[in-house]
């Protein structure tokens, strides 16, 4: 492994995968040159009685791989907790990535994962956790509140 200095930075970074953002929202478009469009990004959500189902929630994230970790499969999954930490499901797959031209230092990786009719039975602060090959990565977090009805 070898260290990169960043323009502006006298501090060396390890020339490792590197997490650009993760969030949650209410729905990511990629758009045809690549470009994702995050909508309605959020954090809490308020609701009147629990179970409540949220009718379509995105988990997006960008990943920077350096040419070292391209051109081999990667295991990418998003580990979802309930507020009292207990994980509630752990969607993922695998990715693939070529191996990148000369010259180029990483590659960007957009991760869109969807949840249609998402349902939450409880209030408090659900979890988002971005694993990859096994490694948490980063994480958003949904804190849900309960409110009287208007």
């Amino acid at each position: 492994m070898y260290a990169v200095t960043f323009p502006g930075s006298h501090l060396p970074f390890p020339a490792v995968m590197h997490l650009q953002y993760v969030v949650l929202c209410d729905q990511v478009i990629l758009a045809n040159d690549g470009k994702p469009s995050l909508i309605g990004i959020l954090n809490d959500l308020q609701a009147t009685t629990v179970p409540v189902t949220v009718p379509r929630l995105s988990f997006a994230a960008r990943l920077l791989f350096t040419a070292d970790e391209t051109g081999k499969p990667h295991r990418v999954e998003v580990g979802i907790s309930d507020p009292s930490g207990q994980e509630i499901g752990r969607p993922g797959g695998d990715i693939s990535l070529p191996p990148v031209p000369a010259g180029v230092e990483s590659v960007a990786v957009d991760l869109p994962l969807q949840f249609d009719m998402f349902e939450i039975s409880t209030i408090g602060r659900h979890t988002f956790l971005l694993y990859v090959d096994g490694t948490p990565m980063g994480a958003a977090q949904l804190n849900v509140r309960q409110v009287e009805a208007a």
